[in-house]
C-alpha cells in the first residue's frame, strides 16, 4: 500500500536530537511522548500553531502526564517538501492537571 502524500519522514536537527538524547536519562516515558508527537505531525503536519505566514514553521505541544512519568514535549518544526524537520525541542516535567 502506498503512503498518502501528506505522510512525511521526520528529521531532527542535531541540537534537537541532542536535547532528546540527554532527556532520556530523566524521563522514562520519553519514547512514548516522542512517538505521540511523531504520530500527530506525520499524519497532519498542519496540527501545530503556524508561526509564519506560509504556515511551514509550526509549534506543537503534547501535554505530559505526571501519573505515568510522561514529560510535556514542545516541537518547533518546519514542513518541507518530502519531510518534516524538527528544529527545536523542549522537554519539561508534566504539571498535575486539576479537574474543575
Amino acid at each position: 500500500m502506498k503512503s498518502p502524500p501528506y505522510l512525511r519522514d521526520i528529521r531532527y536537527d542535531s541540537e534537537a536530537a541532542t536535547i532528546l538524547a540527554e532527556a532520556e536519562e530523566w524521563f522514562p516515558r520519553l519514547d512514548d511522548a516522542i512517538a505521540l508527537m511523531e504520530f500527530a505531525i506525520v499524519r497532519d503536519p498542519t496540527e501545530g500553531k503556524a508561526l509564519t505566514e506560509s504556515g511551514n514553521v509550526r509549534l506543537l505541544t503534547a501535554q505530559g502526564a505526571v501519573s505515568i512519568g510522561m514529560p510535556t514535549l514542545t516541537y518547533l518544526y518546519e514542513i518541507e517538501r518530502s519531510y518534516i524537520t524538527v528544529k527545536e525541542v523542549r522537554v519539561v516535567e508534566a504539571k498535575p492537571q486539576r479537574k474543575n
